[in-house]
């Protein structure tokens, strides 16, 4: 019997045009801002490594870019190191799925799965992932993301 695997899904809509939504999936001066204080640094092809950054050059996450297509779909590996607790679980996905939903609205869908079981990055990431993305919208639609806590 094949045990069914984890996923969390969460989907947004954002006064901002899918380029610009991108830009702030991408960017390492927008993730800096709304992605617990680290930068997205890599480049942006199939098969090369990525990592958000953050202070010392410390890797809170890395992986490897799956697919891109930009302003459309960005899918990668991920690999936490947030912790001790994380850093012990394999690598995941993260897929961001991008679509015009009017003028100037992006309808954004995150799909993170291939979770090995109820780990401690599915935990992390289940609670992480709403706030990181309502603050991706914040910044996006006002300029400033949401206070970090």
């Amino acid at each position: 019997m094949s045990k069914k695997q984890l996923q969390y899904q969460y989907e947004i809509y954002i006064g901002a045009s899918p380029d610009k939504v991108w830009q702030g999936l991408t960017d390492g001066d927008f993730t800096q801002q709304y992605v617990y204080g680290t930068r997205i640094q890599g480049h942006f092809k199939k098969g090369s490594p990525y990592a958000f950054v953050g202070d010392g050059n410390f890797k809170v996450v890395d992986g490897e870019i799956l697919e891109i297509l930009p302003q459309k779909r960005l899918a990668f590996t991920w690999r936490a190191h947030w912790d001790n607790s994380v850093s012990k679980d394999p690598a995941s996905r993260v897929t961001y799925d991008l679509s015009p939903a009017g003028a100037d609205v992006t309808r954004l869908v995150i799909v993170h799965d291939q979770f090995s079981g109820e780990t401690a990055t599915y935990k992390g990431s289940t609670t992480g992932w709403p706030r990181m993305l309502s603050s991706l919208k914040s910044l996006l639609e006002s300029g400033k993301p949401l206070p970090v806590t």
